[in-house]
């Protein structure tokens, strides 16, 4: 081999090197770029002590996954666990009808959003129904709770899911309370119905600007 081919056949392999390591490191950056909000939420939820910045609602222990509830859409069809995700959500539990105490408790949670301000692309709300809404109730949803997303959930099995993650052990999902899900479908606080909105504020305001994912 003449040493001009030898000079070539080094330039295409230092070329070739280069060029691999350009393609790896940009896959790196791709994956890093995904794993990061992840490795965050991971942090912040099982290593960093949310009691410190938060005290107004109840922090579950031991979190529950959104996926164990097992939800379902109108059709009965269960829903993926990534559509449940990637977003902050207000969970709410719904029975057929829906009285003044609940009807009070989902117009809190829209206050709550709505007081989001620059941050509430970062939240939704989801209701969770244990059966077909009545028209009072689908009237309602329709006229004053538009956007928020509609799922269906058996309530003695998602009951028994959140019992031991609650301090009170007489704690029922008919009485209005509100939960927080984060974006990794992470279900790890809940508030009451006695609570007022300015708590439930609050602390979800704290959350959003402890994590940015979502």
């Amino acid at each position: 081999m003449s040493h001009t081919e030898q000079t070539s056949s080094v330039d295409n392999q230092v070329s070739d090197s280069s060029t691999s390591n350009k393609s790896n490191t940009t896959v790196w950056l791709i994956l890093l770029s995904f794993a990061a909000p992840v490795v965050l939420s991971y942090i912040i939820f099982y290593f960093v002590d949310v009691s410190s910045f938060t005290n107004k609602g109840e922090i579950l222990n031991p979190i529950v996954h959104i996926g164990e509830f097992s939800l379902k859409d109108e059709t009965g069809k269960k829903i993926p666990v990534e559509k449940l995700t990637y977003k902050w959500r207000l969970i709410s539990f719904l029975d057929k009808n829906c009285n003044k105490a609940c009807a009070k408790r989902l117009y809190d949670s829209r206050q709550v959003y709505t007081s989001l301000g620059k941050d509430r692309h970062r939240v939704d709300r989801m209701f969770i129904h244990f059966e077909p809404a009545s028209d009072d109730l689908k009237n309602l949803i329709k006229t004053e709770h538009k956007g928020s997303i509609q799922v269906y959930g058996d309530d003695t099995l998602i009951s028994k899911i959140l019992a031991p993650s609650v301090k009170d052990k007489n704690a029922q999902l008919h009485d209005n309370v509100i939960y927080i899900m984060d974006p990794m479908g992470n279900v790890m606080m809940r508030f009451t119905q006695e609570q007022p909105d300015k708590d439930f504020l609050y602390d979800l305001r704290k959350l959003l600007k402890a994590s940015q994912i979502g």
